[in-house]
């Protein structure tokens, strides 16, 4: 259970990180709406 537990931590942390990364490489783009990483989907997706 425990590794399940991390495992599901760290998927989440990669999601976050992935959504700020997209929204630093796309900031300068004329029209870009930021990303918002959210707990809910994250924790959905994990």
């Amino acid at each position: 259970m425990s590794f399940q537990q991390g495992l599901s931590g760290l998927n989440a942390s990669s999601k976050n990180l992935d959504v700020i990364g997209h929204n630093i490489a796309n900031s300068n783009t004329v029209g870009f709406k930021a990303s918002r990483a959210e707990f809910a989907e994250m924790v959905a997706s994990a």
